[in-house]
C-alpha cells in the first residue's frame, strides 16, 4: 500500500504507473515504477530511513516500515530515480530460503 501511494503522489494526474511482477526460479520479483520527477540523488540512500520524507506532510515511516517487512521475509528493497524513468521501487522476495525453512519448520513444532 505504501509502495502505491507513494508511487501516485509523485506523479501528475493522467500519468502512468507500472507495476510489474515476475516469477523466477527462486525468488518473486516486483516492480513499481511512475514517471513523476526524479528524487535528488543524496535523497536516495536516506528514504528508507525513519522519520525522513521528502514530502511536506509526510511522516516518513511508509518506506521504513515496507524495508523492514521486506527483510523480515529474507528480501531487498531497492530504489532509482532518474530522467526519464522516474523512480523505480523493486521488492525482491525468496520464494525458498534455507532461513525461512528453518523458521517456518520451528513454528510447526
Amino acid at each position: 500500500m505504501h509502495l502505491i501511494r507513494n508511487a501516485c503522489e509523485a506523479v501528475d494526474p493522467g500519468s502512468t504507473i507500472l507495476w510489474t511482477m515476475s516469477l523466477l526460479p527462486e525468488q518473486l520479483c516486483l516492480s513499481i515504477q511512475n514517471g513523476g520527477d526524479p528524487i535528488a540523488l543524496d535523497s536516495l540512500p536516506k528514504l528508507t530511513q525513519p522519520f525522513y520524507s521528502t514530502k511536506a506532510e509526510g511522516t516518513g515511516l511508509g518506506l521504513a516500515i515496507v524495508k523492514r517487512i521486506v527483510e523480515a521475509h529474507l528480501g531487498s528493497l531497492s530504489i532509482t530515480s532518474s530522467e526519464p524513468e522516474g523512480t523505480i521501487v523493486q521488492v525482491q522476495l525468496p520464494l525458498q530460503h534455507q532461513s525461512y525453512q528453518t523458521l517456518v519448520n520451528q513454528e510447526a513444532e
